[in-house]
């Protein structure tokens, strides 16, 4: 179950929310126009779908106040009802009822263009063209699987008349009821082959990208969590403690210090926080041993030549072989120099495709920073 609104167009009677209770078996909906959605007025609107159809043993709903308050919790213990809660901002957990929102609105949205205000009397009619129409997954109507026989809908009634089709003569309870076992069970069994072969489908499909994650308790996570001003823009928000792992995908997540700061996510809104420590940016400068200087001097030594003979050399190395190497580094020692120097023997070209130039706008320095991004200009140029 789920609730559809705020919708753009408030009734007559006030009414601007939805309550959608979808039958997982069957894909059979039920939708019920309210005010408000007040734990008190979604209790209310419950309890005249279930007197029609009686109580469930488990219900799916978010982690929303009107599902999750005392009194909504009271009433699935006084019946006997299992509640199960999809994760926060993982609208996958319950896809069946959010599936069935978005084909609800788009229906509404057609309809609101003709009656803007008295779209909560016409709810039903909406209901009963979706709940004639076949299923993807089930191969069958909502209504025949519920009431094991085809509805009989305008199209069928003029079909009918057209047709000069007499009434059927009755038959027996006894057959009736029998007959309607029968159907019953050949329909499910149908519907669960038609629905074991989608879910495998579906599954292929969403393996092809998935891939295998876990958390252990007290493990740092960022979360993927809405931006309030815009729901329909997330952020990574973190890093956040992981306290316990419910089951293969959901963990309970603290957000904060406070004990009902505590959520269930899914672990595709997870991902692990990794501690990068202290970055710091570095810029090539001289050290002038006056006043805290906080340029770093990145090739030390380049400016001044080192003597060859300061050049570590192996000690397994003969005598004769330290002077042997000493006349190489001798004779080609502008190779083994440590200053940069040049060349005419290849050219390094960095290919930047189809991209243009990144510009950056000039900025103001101070003068100290500037004196030194001066120097360093002139030594790269001498160099």
């Amino acid at each position: 179950m789920d609730i559809v609104g705020p919708l753009s167009k408030t009734t007559r009677s006030g009414k601007k929310y939805i309550l959608v209770v979808v039958d997982f078996a069957t894909r059979y909906p039920e939708a019920v126009a309210l005010s408000s959605i007040e734990a008190d007025t979604v209790a209310d609107a419950l309890l005249t779908i279930f007197s029609r159809v009686g109580f469930p043993k488990e219900v799916l709903t978010d982690q929303g106040s009107n599902f999750m308050s005392a009194l909504l919790r009271s009433l699935w213990q006084k019946c006997g009802v299992q509640h199960n809660w999809a994760s926060a901002y993982h609208p996958q957990s319950n896809g069946l009822v959010e599936r069935f929102n978005g084909t609800l609105k788009m229906m509404l949205k057609t309809f609101m263009n003709q009656h803007p205000q008295d779209w909560d009397k016409y709810l039903p009619h909406l209901l009963f063209a979706y709940r004639e129409v076949p299923q993807e997954s089930t191969g069958f109507s909502p209504f025949e699987l519920l009431y094991g026989r085809r509805v009989r809908g305008p199209l069928d009634l003029m079909r009918d008349e057209w047709e000069g089709k007499a009434a059927p003569e009755g038959e027996s309870v006894v057959e009736y009821v029998l007959t309607f076992r029968e159907r019953l069970a050949e329909l499910m069994g149908l519907a669960r082959e038609n629905l074991a072969r989608a879910q495998r489908r579906q599954k292929v499909w969403y393996d092809r990208t998935a891939r295998a994650r876990a958390f252990a308790t007290g493990d740092q996570v960022m979360v993927l969590i809405p931006v309030r001003r815009n729901k329909l823009q997330a952020a990574w928000e973190g890093p956040f403690k992981v306290i316990k792992q419910l089951n293969e995908v959901n963990y309970v997540v603290e957000l904060s210090n406070r004990a009902h700061h505590r959520r269930v996510y899914h672990v595709n809104m997870m991902k692990p926080y990794y501690d990068r420590g202290n970055v710091v940016l570095a810029v090539c400068g001289h050290w002038e041993g006056q006043g805290d200087d906080p340029l770093v001097d990145l090739f030390p030594g380049t400016k001044a030549g080192s003597p060859l003979e300061a050049i570590p050399l192996s000690e397994q190395l003969t005598p004769g072989q330290h002077a042997e190497i000493r006349g190489v580094l001798h004779l080609y020692r502008q190779l083994f120099s440590n200053q940069p120097g040049r060349t005419n023997l290849t050219v390094h070209r960095v290919e930047t495709g189809s991209h243009a130039p990144i510009r950056c706008s000039p900025f103001r320095v101070t003068g100290k920073t500037a004196q030194d991004l001066e120097r360093e200009v002139r030594d790269m140029l001498a160099l």
